[in-house]
């Protein structure tokens, strides 16, 4: 390795990025080479201040992706003191590192922030799963204990039950399954409202989970299907089960 390459490893060697054979050749360089070692020790500071203000442990990935940043950013080697003082050397100096520090905060501020920006929108995802989840865990239960609830239940062809819980005082039905055959991945059960006939969709139900649907308008009773990943607007196939709604209490 050149002298010339030696001055550009200052940033590798304050983020320990260097092996072990590149380590000992740079720190036998900074023995004797001052400009160096006053860069290294001000990249060190700056890294210091970083981390003692941010509260998150940057991740793995996270240090992959700086240190790889780094490995593709290309240094200027310091300028050497001359034999004889040169007016505005030492101020041409301390702009030039004061923008390498300032990028090194800057791209490491960048990749923290990002690491924070998807941490706090896969906790808003969470958090907006468990919310809809406790929605839909009482709308079941407003269904199953309303005072008007009637219920109707019925095999399902090719194994398992299904049972249809009704409340029109809530325009609402759950959809309960047990027993179904598993499916591949490329299939689903879906839940229909019978209109007299036409099928409209009410969702997508997964095996042993409840289903609530809304907007009982005309609908008659209920089926289920299987079809291909994702639902179908309309059924592709014959229903595995219909149920009828029971009669309302009086």
């Amino acid at each position: 390795m050149t002298p010339a390459d030696l001055h550009t490893l200052t940033g590798a060697y304050s983020v320990h990025a260097l092996d072990e054979d590149e380590q000992r050749e740079f720190e036998s360089h900074l023995a004797v080479c001052p400009a160096c070692t006053q860069e290294v020790g001000e990249f060190r500071e700056t890294a210091a201040r970083l981390a003692s203000s941010v509260g998150a442990t940057p991740s793995a990935e996270l240090r992959r992706r700086v240190l790889d940043g780094i490995s593709t950013v290309r240094q200027l080697p310091p300028e050497l003191p001359a034999p004889e003082p040169v007016v505005g050397i030492g101020r041409r100096r301390t702009r030039r590192v004061t923008v390498f520090v300032a990028a090194a905060c800057l791209a490491v501020i960048g990749a923290l922030g990002g690491v924070a920006i998807d941490q706090y929108q896969d906790a808003r995802r969470a958090e907006r799963a468990a919310d809809a989840q406790r929605e839909r865990s009482a709308g079941v239960e407003a269904v199953i204990t309303a005072p008007d609830a009637v219920q109707a239940s019925a095999p399902v062809t090719g194994g398992g039950t299904a049972k249809v819980i009704v409340s029109r005082a809530l325009d609402r039905t759950v959809l309960l399954t047990t027993g179904l055959p598993s499916l591949s991945n490329a299939r689903v059960y879906q839940g229909w409202y019978d209109d007299n006939g036409h099928m409209r969709s009410i969702g997508v139900i997964r095996p042993g989970m409840a289903l609530l649907a809304s907007a009982i308008e005309r609908a008659s009773g209920v089926g289920l299907t299987v079809e291909p990943a994702g639902g179908s607007a309309q059924p592709t196939g014959d229903p595995i089960v219909l149920l009828e709604f029971p009669a309302g209490r009086a």
